[in-house]
């Protein structure tokens, strides 16, 4: 036992030492304004707004930035990264806690590092890349020194701090992959220790329970998300996640208890369109897919058995199956302006916190589309069978790859059209797969269909620049 913590803990020494280092190697940052999503609303605690003491606070100074940065930075948090798409806090009760001067600092460092890249505060003109990643690299260092000691009991702050930076060293480029992948790791071993996956925290507030299945599987999505390259597989299984999914927002506004269905449930398909989970329920719903999508087109893994494709007994098949289910569970053929009427506010403000969930949802539903289906993919995966592909196969697939990536950009243009902003770093891995398959269009033989292709391509490469402003691995994409 006392080796393997020796281990470990020259495991999180080494990555403390990449960290430092890596903050020389970060470039000079973008101007603060640049390729901002619009404002949105940021009334949505019930009226109820938490603000720290006007005198000066000791607390607020360690963190080195002024008392109204610090409330700036914390607003942009809960206008542009609440439920877009990770859901890990209750807003109400962190900014009570910030007041009361109850959030570790670990914690709310981490916070600044994610949303000082959208914040529009005076304070952080053409530095907000540079400060970004100095508040990770002090989060990280208390993270380390505080809690990865013997004796300490493992907490939910713990879990939401390390799974804050595996997230920003995935988005923050290549140089900070290797860390990204070992912190969401840590954050899964964590979340597992402190038993988020279990219904067993019944002592607690409603809100509580909910902000703890919440952070589980917000790290459940993150876990699949950043799986979805060669050689990444999942650190969560499936059949270990007992606790139900998320309730809707406005449920946990509120402060209260509803029961839902268990992701088993939700995905055998034992619902009824009455018992319809709300939208960042389905947005781990469809994660799940997302993950064998992956484990099937990137690292060639099969459940049912060897069988190619357009065999009925495939994965692919069953992948595909599922994806029917929810194209009608979703309604996915719903228009989008029905679908977010109800979440534009007053004065052309929206709601985000209850929009992004739903428009996440049917961006992961086209890109398992996309993967499944993408021409180059896909052939890669039909030279591992015996069998010659049937040509009827091969079209319907491409056809299908073709217009779930039309339906990908329509989705985004439609959604941005309303003011709704759909800026997650997960969104440009989303688009640069859509755009792929658009770019092979821009060959068709059909001038028609080439002539959209371009105009689609470009719509593509213009809507990454624009969030490439805010996500360094993004603006990776688009050169690559």
């Amino acid at each position: 036992m006392g080796s393997s913590l020796q281990r470990i803990e020259r495991c999180l020494v080494a990555l403390l030492d990449s960290s430092n280092t890596n903050l020389d190697t970060i470039p000079a940052g973008l101007p603060a304004s640049s390729g901002r999503p619009d404002r949105v609303s940021s009334s949505r605690t019930g009226g109820t707004t938490f603000q720290p003491s006007p005198h000066d606070d000791p607390a607020i100074e360690d963190f080195g930035t002024p008392e109204d940065v610090l409330i700036a930075v914390v607003d942009s948090y809960f206008d542009y990264c609440q439920n877009q798409p990770y859901s890990f806090f209750h807003e109400e009760t962190f900014r009570r806690g910030l007041t009361q001067q109850a959030i570790p600092k670990h914690l709310v460092l981490a916070v600044m590092a994610t949303a000082v890249r959208f914040c529009s505060h005076p304070y952080y003109s053409d530095r907000s890349l540079e400060m970004s990643v100095e508040y990770a690299n002090r989060s990280w260092k208390l993270i380390v020194s505080d809690c990865f000691t013997v004796g300490k009991v493992a907490e939910v702050s713990t879990v939401q701090t390390v799974a804050l930076l595996g997230l920003f060293d995935f988005t923050a480029g290549r140089l900070r992959h290797g860390s990204a992948w070992v912190k969401v790791g840590l954050a899964v071993r964590i979340a597992q220790d402190c038993g988020l996956m279990l219904e067993n925290a019944a002592h607690l507030s409603y809100a509580e329970q909910e902000e703890r299945r919440r952070v589980f599987w917000s790290v459940y999505l993150l876990d699949r998300l950043v799986s979805c390259g060669r050689g990444r597989p999942p650190a969560i299984v499936d059949a270990s996640c007992h606790l139900q999914l998320p309730c809707d927002e406005s449920t946990w506004r509120d402060g209260l208890g509803v029961k839902t269905q268990s992701l088993d449930e939700m995905t055998n398909r034992t619902l009824s369109i009455s018992q319809r989970q709300c939208p960042f329920a389905q947005v781990i719903a469809i994660a799940q897919i997302l993950g064998r999508c992956a484990q099937y087109v990137l690292r060639d893994f099969n459940i049912r058995g060897p069988h190619p494709p357009w065999d009925p007994g495939s994965d692919f098949a069953g992948i595909e199956s599922d994806l029917l289910h929810f194209e009608a569970y979703l309604e996915i053929q719903r228009p989008v302006d029905d679908m977010l009427a109800p979440y534009i506010l007053a004065e052309g403000l929206v709601d985000s916190q209850s929009s992004g969930p739903i428009i996440f949802s049917r961006a992961l539903f086209h890109l398992c589309y996309c993967l499944l289906n993408h021409p180059f993919l896909l052939r890669r995966r039909i030279n591992t069978c015996r069998n010659l592909a049937p040509i009827s196969f091969i079209k319907r697939s491409s056809d299908l790859a073709w217009l779930h990536a039309q339906q990908m950009m329509a989705l985004i243009r439609d959604s941005r059209r309303l003011g709704f902003s759909f800026h997650s770093s997960s969104s440009g891995y989303a688009v640069t797969v859509a755009g792929s398959i658009i770019a092979l269009r821009t060959h068709d033989e059909d001038s028609p269909t080439c002539q959209e292709a371009q105009i689609l391509l470009e719509e593509a490469l213009g809507y990454l620049d624009i969030i490439g402003h805010h996500w360094s691995n993004v603006r990776t994409m688009v050169t690559c």
